[in-house]
């Protein structure tokens, strides 16, 4: 077993930290963002909005801070990096993702995505009641904008061929349109052949779906 030095310790240590502060934080946004979806009275958008926006923009702040990449770079580039873990590295891997891609993002630009994520939900809310789809639009393509804005920034670090690509990103890494299309090309294929099948046999009895069943036996089965 590869015991790990004392100096790379204190720096991998340093990163969890932060890490646990920046989850600490996530959690306080991810609560925001229920109340938003269950229990916020409609008039409280403008403050709620406000709210994100500004835990955003904190977490942003805690994410880009150069002592994070300092530290980063510390243990990247420490000569015994080889005698952290497979999930050790992994955890330093993705530390380093979020830093690199955070510090092409402005801070206006995380702002404003937070603002109007949560001014576009109430919006659609709305519409969504009202069964008008033209009351959300504006509010849709405002945050297009915006989400075109940073996958534009977020390419080059990601490596993507395609704003688009930039954003399946967020979700599903490394992942391409391409490769989704490939995906779901092979899985229509193949539905498409069971389809066939079940179609052939022409349609089903489903008599036995209108089949009385005495209380007892129902009992009896449920047991």
């Amino acid at each position: 077993m590869i015991v790990m030095p004392k100096d790379l310790r204190k720096q991998y240590d340093k990163l969890l930290e932060k890490s646990k502060e920046m989850a600490v934080l996530g959690s306080a946004v991810a609560i925001l963002y229920w109340d938003m979806e269950t229990k916020m009275p409609p008039r409280a958008v403008e403050l709620k909005s406000q709210q994100l926006a500004m835990l955003q923009k904190l977490g942003h702040q805690m994410l880009i801070d150069p002592e994070n990449g300092k530290t980063l770079d510390a243990i990247q580039k420490h000569g015994d990096y080889g005698s952290l873990s497979q999930l050790e590295k992994r955890n330093v891997y993705l530390a380093r993702k979020a830093y690199d891609e955070a510090t092409k993002i402005p801070e206006e630009l995380v702002v404003e995505i937070a603002k109007q994520s949560t001014v576009g939900v109430n919006v659609w809310k709305k519409a969504k009641a009202a069964r008008d789809w033209g009351m959300f639009k504006p509010e849709l393509e405002k945050m297009k904008a915006l989400k075109d804005r940073e996958a534009e920034l977020l390419m080059e670090i990601k490596g993507a061929k395609t704003p688009y690509d930039t954003l399946i990103d967020n979700y599903e890494p490394k992942m391409t349109a391409d490769n989704i299309t490939r995906i779901f090309d092979e899985m229509k294929k193949g539905l498409m052949k069971v389809m066939d099948r079940v179609m052939a046999q022409g349609k089903p009895d489903t008599e036995f779906l209108r089949r009385p069943v005495p209380e007892e036996t129902q009992v009896e089965i449920g047991g």
